[in-house]
């Protein structure tokens, strides 16, 4: 994502963006300074303890140690208290890709697009969980141009919408399908030419409100928002544009009833608690959006979106680092927000990889992988109200899930590191990971596995594939996790040893 940042600066894009948001007024601004009352900062969360047919890392908790990746070892995946059900794979997918009824919907890269076969968001069937089947590709004008992190389903599963983002930001795509039968999704935003029609919004990342009449969308560029009612899903028509040059706005989530919108902020690293009452009233003039609270912090950055929890009566936010700061890994953190204008952070997670004292094995392991190193992306819990479990994908660490019922204490409880897909770039144009930009490289190294030295002989400049990117966040489906990672495709998992389900 920050690669891509340096070509934003120069895009026609990016400057159609600036001259838009330069007409729009700012939040009204009450920032309140975060207080820390965690301890757990550089300590690793306790790790899983793998029962019988685990295959566990050889190395620390969420490393795929450099040797691992030399000798091939890290071509077998590693798994603890989980195992592989059924899986579709197809060409590899995008950053996030989202669930609805017995269906799956696998986003694909924008950079791919010249290479795929299939393009544009991939419906996948999954009335056999052990035989996911793709059933048909949506490649309307959003879909086909790629959605980044604006794939989402509403909470009642019968709607799904994407923006259509491109590189990383975009402008005046929508798609939005009526998936009551998921597994033939019908276009409902639909012009006489039979694409979708264009909708005035700023993308990279989109979310529902709770009750799915409102679609809302926020861009990089100085803090976009947009809101898109779709009460008529026929015509879908912005009711808020807005902004602000205070900070740069991610991924988003809301409370229950949609007046309050819990902003990730990129920089700097936090969340943002907004009150969005106006516009989920439907205010007929001048909706504004006010700032409650802001809580920062330095020892991460590139803050990717808040889950909002109720644990043991008490609101909280578990706000995810897409990036690390200060030597310490992409984490996560338990928010209390029982005074929405004094949030406090109780507890964090992270990985042992993730501490201070591994950064620089850190390097070494990732080196050629491209951007992201052992990073959290996107978490769901498996119920929003007295949660027990929390499952995260990870840049380079997998699918990792966690015992939440004690929110000052969380455990990890399982993992999934799928299999490496070492030197596969050419078969997956739909991974945003395969054929994003490298920095540095492991092939230096004495090598052993035969599909990384054929990676060596190629002189490749694209990334080795040496771990995945399981940046989509594992959704809980009737017991089973169902989630995308970038190069392995879909995927659906259980639990074994008993480990879940949890009790209160």
């Amino acid at each position: 994502m920050i690669t891509l940042l340096q070509r934003w600066y120069s895009s026609p894009t990016l400057q159609l963006t600036a001259a838009m948001l330069a007409v729009l007024y700012c939040l009204t601004c009450a920032a309140v300074a975060a207080e820390d009352h965690a301890t757990d900062v550089n300590i690793a969360v306790p790790p899983a303890l793998c029962g019988p047919g685990s295959r566990p890392e050889t190395g620390l908790q969420g490393q795929v140690p450099l040797q691992d990746r030399l000798n091939g070892r890290s071509r077998q995946g590693y798994a603890c208290n989980l195992e592989l059900v059924g899986q579709y794979q197809g060409e590899g997918s995008a950053t996030i890709s989202a669930v609805g009824g017995h269906c799956a919907y696998m986003a694909t890269s924008y950079a791919g697009r010249a290479l795929k076969k299939s393009p544009g968001v991939q419906v996948i069937d999954v009335s056999d969980p052990s035989k996911p089947s793709l059933v048909r590709a949506l490649a309307t004008r959003a879909f086909e141009y790629g959605t980044w992190e604006s794939l989402k389903v509403n909470d009642a599963g019968t709607m799904l919408a994407g923006a259509g983002v491109g590189g990383g930001l975009g402008v005046g795509k929508l798609d939005l399908y009526d998936i009551t039968d998921c597994a033939n999704p019908k276009l409902l935003n639909s012009s006489a030419q039979g694409d979708s029609l264009p909708v005035n919004n700023i993308a990279h990342e989109g979310e529902w409100s709770p009750d799915g009449r409102t679609y809302w969308t926020s861009g990089l560029a100085a803090g976009a928002l947009t809101a898109i009612d779709v009460n008529n899903p026929t015509k879908p028509r912005t009711i808020y544009f807005g902004g602000s040059t205070i900070f740069v706005n991610h991924g988003m989530s809301f409370n229950a009833d949609g007046t309050r919108l819990y902003m990730a902020s990129i920089f700097p690293a936090g969340i943002v608690i907004l009150d969005v009452s106006d516009i989920q009233n439907r205010k007929a003039s001048a909706p504004r959006v006010r700032q409650i609270a802001k809580v920062t912090w330095k020892d991460g950055s590139t803050t990717q979106r808040a889950v909002p929890a109720t644990i043991k009566g008490r609101p909280y936010l578990i706000a995810i680092d897409e990036l690390g700061a200060e030597k310490s890994g992409g984490g996560i953190r338990f928010i209390d927000i029982s005074d929405e204008r004094n949030p406090i952070i109780v507890s964090h997670i992270r990985l042992a990889i993730q501490l201070k004292e591994n950064f620089e094995t850190t390097k070494q392991d990732s080196a050629g992988n491209g951007i992201f190193k052992y990073d959290a992306h996107y978490c769901a819990l498996d119920r929003q109200v007295e949660p027990t479990a929390l499952a995260c994908g990870y840049f380079q660490s997998g699918i990792r899930v966690f015992d939440i019922r004690d929110p000052f204490k969380p455990k990890e409880i399982a993992y999934f590191n799928p299999p490496a897909q070492t030197g596969k770039n050419a078969l997956l144009p739909g991974s945003d990971h395969a054929g994003s930009p490298v920095f540095g490289s492991i092939l230096g190294n004495r090598i052993t596995d035969p599909a990384l030295l054929q990676v060596q002989a190629s002189k490749s400049k694209l990334p080795d594939l040496t771990a995945d990117w399981c940046s989509s966040a594992p959704q809980f489906v009737n017991g089973q996790l169902w989630t995308t990672c970038n190069d392995n495709g879909f995927m659906v998992l259980k639990f074994t040893n008993g480990i879940y389900p949890l009790t209160r």
